[in-house]
């Protein structure tokens, strides 16, 4: 979305933009470096209480907000706010023909995006009778950190992943009994929650190199997963 946002920039009178969802979250900017991470996040919480007061969703399309050394921009979008702020010479003309382009755009991005974030998590099961649950296993992008929590022992998952097998045997748990059938290999470890563990990793479970070598596994091979 930076790239759609860094379009708009392109627009002469425009100094920076963003987009915020409906909590008053920054999902994506492209502002100057002298704004920083905490100011856009004020300004976010500010524009959706704006928002919220004027009834901005049912009632104004572009809230157009004046001061004497510039001028902010709220476009409304279906789950979403453009913010713009922009010099008090912009031409509004020229930037409506922009934003026309760019909104659709970024509709299509939030909507994709919220797809992904709410599709179930891959996951392969066995026959009902045997009522085994199979996953993928996974490594982290970020080698120090997968030989960290190696070091101890320990598999991690996602925060989703962890519902998931909690849902799936109708217990809650603390480790996970992993075997991979075709190398006749098993072992039980404690389990790591990562609430903040990316998407990618749902509906797998994050092995280190240790661990990974003593069940005979690479990541993308399936391996039934038991509570311990």
């Amino acid at each position: 979305m930076k790239d759609i946002l860094q379009h708009i920039n392109s627009v002469d009178g425009v100094i920076g933009s963003a987009l915020f969802n409906l909590k008053g979250d920054v999902l994506a900017h492209a502002f100057p470096a002298l704004i920083d991470a905490a100011s856009l996040k004020k300004a976010a919480s500010l524009t959706q209480e704006c928002s919220h007061g004027l009834q901005m969703a049912q009632s104004l399309d572009l809230l157009d907000l004046r001061y004497s050394d510039g001028r902010v921009l709220v476009k409304t979008l279906p789950d979403a706010m453009l913010f713009l702020l922009c010099a008090n010479s912009i031409n509004i003309q020229v930037l409506s023909i922009t934003l026309n382009l760019a909104v659709k755009k970024l509709e299509a991005k939030l909507t994709s995006e919220l797809a992904a974030a709410t599709r179930q998590p891959a996951v392969e099961e066995s026959a009902p009778d045997d009522g085994l649950l199979r996953m993928g296993i996974s490594h982290l992008a970020n080698k120090q950190a997968s030989a960290s929590f190696d070091s101890l022992g320990m598999v991690a998952i996602s925060q989703p992943t962890s519902q998931l097998i909690s849902d799936f045997y109708s217990t809650s748990f603390k480790k996970l009994i992993l075997t991979n059938a075709s190398a006749g290999t098993s072992g039980t470890f404690p389990v790591m929650v990562m609430k903040d563990m990316d998407q990618q990793y749902d509906g797998t479970v994050v092995v280190g190199p240790g661990i990974e070598k003593k069940l005979k596994v690479n990541a993308g091979d399936k391996v039934e997963v038991r509570i311990g």
